[in-house]
């Protein structure tokens, strides 16, 4: 994934206005951020495969062994074969519930990116959080968004404990042109050279 575009890289017209922003993070909802309402996402009708794993294994151990030893004779010969069948067969599940994992946070990043978009969003934040999410800003600033419990947690802190004044004065601060208070009023002139 590439990197956001700093704010310093952008044309003035594009960077939003501290209200903007705050409708952002409050219109973001932390469920779509959640890993396993994710993997469930998934694996839609496929859930069944975690519920029967252990009854199903189980009975094709005994299956196995029971019928391997009326056809051979050997009990312990056909347990240890029913054992490699029923553990090929259970690799071959945890290896399907691996890949479910891995696309669902594939997934969740992808939505983080989403929600942050091409401005960002969470990092303009970073002087209104605790100094222990300055690896997940770091780590938002270069594109990439690994640090999922730590982004949840980073939006719900905001969202719950955010001053809005406090932020808006730190957004003019930065952006002194889109203060409100410094936009001309309607009839006045403004000292644009021609």
């Amino acid at each position: 994934m590439t990197g956001a575009i700093l704010p310093e890289d952008r044309p003035l017209e594009s960077i939003p206005t501290a209200q903007q922003m705050l409708i952002r993070l409050h219109e973001i909802d932390l469920t779509d951020f959640d890993l396993k309402l994710a993997e469930e996402q998934m694996r839609g009708n496929k859930i069944w495969i975690n519920i029967l794993t252990i009854p199903v294994a189980t009975l094709s151990l005994v299956i196995f062994t029971f019928l391997g030893a009326w056809i051979t004779g050997q009990l312990i010969l056909s347990f240890l074969i029913a054992a490699g069948i029923v553990l090929t067969i259970g690799k071959m599940f945890e290896g399907f519930d691996e890949q479910v994992r891995w696309n669902a946070r594939l997934e969740v990043e992808r939505r983080i990116a989403e929600t942050e978009g091409e401005f960002g969003l969470i990092v303009h934040f970073k002087h209104f959080l605790p100094t222990r999410y300055r690896h997940l800003v770091q780590s938002l600033k270069r594109g990439r968004y690994l640090y999922i419990d730590q982004y949840m947690q980073a939006v719900h802190l905001l969202q719950r404990k955010l001053d809005h004044m406090k932020f808006m004065d730190a957004w003019h601060l930065v952006y002194p042109h889109l203060d409100p208070a410094n936009q001309p009023k309607e009839g006045e002139q403004t000292d644009a050279p021609h």
